[in-house]
């Protein structure tokens, strides 16, 4: 194989992650859909070639064959800007691998006090108090996969305020509840006497960084404990689906307060950490409090304009 598909796939790389992109997969999928071209003496990106390599192992799941082919078509098409010759155009769409949306579980306030105190009852007390940390800390932020990898320097007590890393680095401030900030303090006490004073926020019982699975495994079974009432559609409660009962009230908020609902909807993408607010909707769901909130709001809208 020439050696200018190797060339231009290092710059592509190279330029892609100095606009932030971290690709963390696709340097060592290019490098074995580039073995394989090599292997066969082939010097051009097709489209059969890049299929074949992403359905090469028919028993993967159709969305590991999808980013494969999405790896080869975004390279395929910066290829073809240089030199036309060199690859073929890879339309999107090949290969289908849509997610399906589960229904979340989204918590009530009671639900919540309810998982919180059976946390507190675990017999471990640096793990119980972590575990009700983390709880508390998702229903009230609506984070969920940067908690684990908070550190006790992204949390600023006086200011209210944590900072938190999320895709490609970026790192946002979240402003925190003052209850929350009194809940945080009152853990870092007890977090004192096991762990030093800088490193993970969340511990386990021995001072070291909490581990999530452990922590989901044990969110389940304090699910279990309590017993939550088996919600239309959903499958098991998940501590993920706290970042859906976050953005489905501050929907219902933003109604009931009479605020701007497209403000409220690119301020919540932003704090949920997404680019653009659409890939927020997926954390959306119609629920009765939502449609009792709309409703109210726009027979309110109503009742105005026949004032007028």
């Amino acid at each position: 194989m020439s050696a200018g598909l190797r060339a231009a796939a290092r710059d592509y790389l190279s330029e892609r992650r100095a606009r932030g992109y971290r690709l963390e997969d696709h340097e060592w999928l290019l490098g074995a859909f580039l073995d394989g071209l090599e292997a066969r003496g082939v010097t051009r990106i097709t489209v059969a070639g890049a299929l074949a390599f992403a359905t090469a192992r028919p028993g993967t799941q159709r969305l590991w064959q999808a980013k494969r082919l999405a790896v080869v078509r975004q390279f395929a098409w910066y290829l073809h800007g240089i030199d036309p010759a060199a690859a073929e155009l890879i339309p999107a769409g090949l290969i289908d691998a849509r997610t399906l949306r589960r229904v979340p579980y989204l918590y009530s306030e009671e639900q919540i006090a309810r998982l919180m105190s059976a946390a507190a009852l675990l017999p471990a007390r640096m793990l119980a108090a972590s575990m009700q940390t983390l709880i508390g800390l998702l229903a009230s932020t609506g984070r969920s996969g940067e908690a684990g990898a908070l550190d006790t320097g992204d949390l600023d007590t006086a200011a209210g305020l944590l900072a938190v890393t999320g895709k490609y680095g970026r790192v946002r401030l979240i402003a925190l509840h003052p209850t929350t900030v009194q809940a945080l303090t009152g853990y870092l006490r007890i977090r004192a006497s096991r762990a030093a004073p800088a490193g993970p926020l969340l511990v386990g019982e021995m001072g070291h960084r909490l581990n999530l699975t452990m922590a989901r495994n044990i969110f389940r079974s304090l699910t279990r404990q309590c017993r939550l009432a088996p919600q239309p559609g959903c499958g098991s409660p998940r501590l993920h689906d706290f970042r859906h009962r976050f953005a489905v009230n501050t929907l219902i908020d933003a109604h009931r307060q009479g605020r701007d609902v497209d403000a409220a909807i690119a301020t919540l993408a932003t704090h949920l950490g997404h680019i653009s607010p659409v890939h927020t909707y997926w954390y959306l769901t119609i629920t009765p409090e939502l449609v009792d909130a709309v409703s109210e709001r726009a027979a309110l809208y109503y009742q105005q304009g026949r004032r007028r």
